[in-house]
């Protein structure tokens, strides 16, 4: 039985969460060396995206994509992190801005899975749909 991405950053997470850093250092070391004895170095870049979402939700961070046409502004910034804070009940909020000149203003903000998609193309998109139904 092949032992998933998930399963190795769960068990990866709970052997370090109360480690000191030098501890740290040698089981993330010997861990590697399992993944490459069970032929699964490939899953690591998945294992550390799952160990990190782990973390986070153990620790109140919510972890957010802002899409936008343009750099947020610190005011923004400000907002979204108080929209986020409240609805998802976060300490703190990691906030990723990525520049999209396509969406042509407003904002998709991407939360784990969920997406929030306030961009003017989608609306534009909407408002189209609506026309040709006329």
């Amino acid at each position: 039985m092949k032992i998933t991405a998930t399963q190795y950053a769960k068990s990866l997470y709970e052997v370090t969460r109360e480690k000191s850093q030098s501890e740290i250092g040698v089981v993330t070391e010997n861990f590697v060396k399992v993944l490459a004895k069970n032929r699964q170095a490939k899953l690591a870049v998945k294992i550390i995206k799952k160990f990190e979402e782990l973390y986070n939700k153990e620790n109140g961070i919510a972890e957010v994509e802002a899409i936008s046409s343009r750099k947020l502004e610190a005011d923004q910034i400000g907002q979204i992190e108080k929209f986020i804070k409240e609805k998802y009940s976060a300490r703190e909020v990691l906030i990723n801005n990525k520049i999209d000149e396509n969406i042509k203003g407003g904002i998709i903000l991407k939360i784990g899975d969920e997406i929030m998609d306030a961009s003017v193309e989608r609306q534009l998109r909407e408002l189209k749909k609506s026309l040709v139904k006329l």
